[in-house]
């Protein structure tokens, strides 16, 4: 992993999310289920996962037990959250940051910024209470504007 190149994607994207008025970005993952965890942040779970990005700079990463190490040692993220109950711990971050437009990978016509399923979006709804106390916009609104910024320094696998 090439720390410098994921901590410049990461900050590419939160200055997104500040031109576009967003509250927040979280990135909803199990066993590589998103595309767009090898951009952002550049690490991944085998277990379920999220990272969340919110407007002002701060950065989490909720992993378990065994991911949390990965995530911890990039290096890239400001908390790791290992956690017991994964749905809870997610929804407590999340009400606890009382966001009002959220950025999740959900996309019509962008497939790299479509990697949340519905099963892990439905998940997600049930531990917030039902519904979703927010606006959701796609992410494909930054993700392929900062990928085609960063592209031509992209790191060779």
């Amino acid at each position: 992993m090439d720390k410098d190149y994921h901590a410049k994607v990461i900050s590419n994207v939160l200055a997104k999310l500040e031109d576009l008025d967003i509250d927040l970005y979280i990135i909803l993952t199990s066993e590589g289920s998103d595309p767009a965890t090898a951009f952002i942040p550049g690490v991944d779970t085998v277990g379920s996962g999220a990272f969340l990005f919110q407007r002002g700079g701060r950065k989490i990463g909720v992993a378990s037990a065994i991911d949390a190490q990965d995530i911890a040692e990039s290096g890239l993220f400001d908390e790791v959250v290992r956690y017991k109950d994964y749905d809870a711990e997610v929804a407590d971050l999340v009400l606890g940051m009382a966001p009002r437009r959220v950025a999740m990978n959900f996309s019509r016509d962008v497939p790299f910024c479509d990697g949340l399923t519905m099963g892990r979006l439905s998940r997600f709804v049930e531990s917030l209470g039902g519904k979703l106390p927010f606006e959701t916009v796609s992410s494909d609104l930054f993700v392929s504007r900062v990928k085609e910024a960063l592209s031509p320094v992209q790191p060779t696998p």
